[in-house]
């Protein structure tokens, strides 16, 4: 069996299971993704990707997952990027969760409606050829009442359990657990929540190896645990140029074309310092212009967005080549009008109110988008693209409904997949990098 996952942090990693090896570190294992230098290999090959995410498939039924994943390979797409944790303060009501989280009493929950549903995911992706990128936790948890329905939208005017990517806990749930009232920035330094978090990533880790401080911490703990994965802390990109660094050991003064919040650390990150961390093994960042300005601009149009997108991945390639590391686009979506009325940021709990302007771009723009910005890959040092997020239909997951759900979870940047993405996916596979790169 040969199966290649990511682990991401948000730490994620992208792994390969090769039946049962034990625990060492890989030598001419072929079948497992390497590095070498600013480029992935599989096989003795280059590998580049194209890609989604689908954070929800853990929720599903066997012949939904089964579907989802069919549907994905036959589209092309190489790599799915998909949640690996689902914390909760208590048991829910129906659903799967794999950890209650307690500040006593930490319990992971390894039965059927718990890890064993992600191992039918990777079991399941494996079958289509797949490859998984695996995120241990999330940033975003904004505390709400547990939704009393299914977790099929259609059948109760909440917003049920599962159904948004900040719904599966997190960092944000850790810190009201562990540090009540606490900040957001506890995660990274609170031994209690290092500790719980640690242990949780050991249980998932342990169940496939065989199949800045903070990043160097959890990392490095990975790494004992499983030297056969590529790790990514799975950041949003992110600089912060005129730092001090830790761990890079090159410079990365400013530069005189890049200014405003993306770049001086106003988003508490440095995303080129994270890269060079010795257990980090490629770089990540993401793009959704809805919710982040990343150049000092203030138009929203959608040929503002579809430009700002392919400047982001040019100057992640230019990182890629000046610390000699893969990068990935690990996550890249931009609103509709035709799903506005679902948008939902990623820190929010509640779509625009009633009466709200319409905003998003046409579907014809999203699709263009998603060209441009690959297309910015392919030519540049950017090694994977993964499309935010995969819309699903034929679905047949009830929860507690008697109706068949139908049609999977979308926070408003759901992306049918269609010939364009197929062509993408392609070029991508047969892509190489520049000269020189």
């Amino acid at each position: 069996m040969t199966l290649i996952l990511f682990l991401v942090f948000a730490i994620q990693f992208l792994m390969t299971l090769a039946g049962n090896a034990g625990l060492v570190a890989r030598n001419n294992a072929s079948n497992f993704v390497s590095r070498h230098g600013p480029n992935f290999q599989l096989n003795g090959n280059l590998f580049r990707f194209y890609g989604t995410n689908v954070y929800w498939l853990q929720m599903t039924t066997d012949t939904d997952m089964d579907l989802t994943f069919h549907d994905i390979a036959t589209t092309g797409l190489k790599v799915v990027r998909t949640w690996a944790f689902n914390d909760v303060a208590r048991k829910p009501l129906s659903g799967p969760y794999f950890q209650i989280l307690d500040p006593t009493n930490t319990t992971i929950n390894e039965g059927a409606d718990g890890l064993q549903q992600l191992d039918k995911l990777v079991a399941t992706a494996n079958k289509y050829g797949i490859k998984v990128l695996l995120s241990l936790t999330n940033n975003w948890n904004p505390e709400r009442p547990e939704a009393s329905g299914s977790w099929s939208r259609r059948d109760n005017a909440e917003l049920p359990r599962g159904f948004l990517s900040n719904d599966y806990g997190g960092m944000d749930l850790y810190v009201r657990t562990f540090r009540p009232g606490g900040t957001h920035d506890l995660f990274y330094t609170d031994e209690k929540i290092i500790k719980a978090f640690k242990n949780y990533v050991s249980r998932v880790v342990a169940r496939y190896s065989n199949n800045p401080t903070w990043v160097n911490d959890i990392s490095g703990h990975i790494k004992s645990l499983d030297p056969n994965h590529l790790i990514t802390a799975g950041d949003s990109g992110f600089y912060c140029l005129g730092c001090k660094k830790l761990y890079a050991s090159i410079s990365t003064h400013p530069r005189a074309s890049l200014s405003g919040p993306s770049f001086d650390g106003s988003y508490g990150v440095d995303t080129e310092d994270i890269l060079a961390v010795s257990c980090i093994d490629f770089g990540s960042f993401q793009f959704f212009p809805d919710q982040f300005n990343y150049f000092p601009t203030v138009a929203s149009t959608a040929a503002k967005y579809i430009g700002d997108g392919s400047n982001w991945v040019a100057v992640h390639s230019k990182s890629a080549s000046l610390l000699g590391k893969p990068e990935v686009l690990t996550a890249a979506g931009i609103v509709t009008r035709e799903y506005y009325s679902s948008f939902i940021p990623f820190n929010g709990v509640a779509p625009p109110p009633e009466g709200a302007p319409c905003g998003g771009v046409e579907g014809f723009q999203q699709d263009y988008a998603f060209t441009a910005w690959s297309s910015a890959a392919i030519s540049g040092n950017v090694q994977g693209v993964l499309e935010y997020q995969w819309l699903q239909d034929g679905l047949m997951s009830r929860g507690m409904s008697r109706r068949a759900m139908e049609t999977s979870p979308n926070d408003g940047t759901a992306h049918y997949s269609g010939p364009a993405n197929k062509q993408t996916a392609e070029q991508f596979g047969d892509s190489l990098p520049p000269i020189g790169e």
